[in-house]
């Protein structure tokens, strides 16, 4: 199992990328292999071919090396939706921490959301 500062050591590793492309139905859909950059780190672009409709899909990344993997969602808005980037608790700025734990949620931002 990877922490926060075990970055490093993914370095040059195959990450498939895996999309849940009809959820809830459960069925994974095996999309590329990205290696990963110096930093951990994977970039991947969905082919014009293979472009999802608009909602939310279930992402989910392993690592061939070793089958760790990790969860994530893409959302998928009409052309046009204006929209925000944010994060409640203070990681999206602070996406790894030095400590090794969990930034604490700031206070007020759950109502901010709401």
């Amino acid at each position: 199992m990877y922490g926060p500062l075990d970055m490093v050591t993914l370095t040059g590793e195959k990450v498939d990328i895996h999309i849940m492309t009809q959820p809830p139905s459960g069925e994974w859909v095996y999309f590329d292999t990205e290696i990963s950059n110096s930093s951990g780190r994977i970039s991947y672009v969905i082919p014009e071919e293979r472009r999802l409709g608009i909602g939310v899909y279930p992402v989910k990344m392993v690592v061939r090396g070793d089958h760790t993997f990790a969860d994530s969602y893409i959302t998928v808005l009409p052309k046009g939706t204006e929209f925000v980037v944010f994060s409640i608790d203070g990681s999206f700025a602070a996406s790894v921490s030095i400590m090794g734990s969990d930034p604490k949620v700031r206070a007020g931002a759950v109502d901010v959301v709401r």
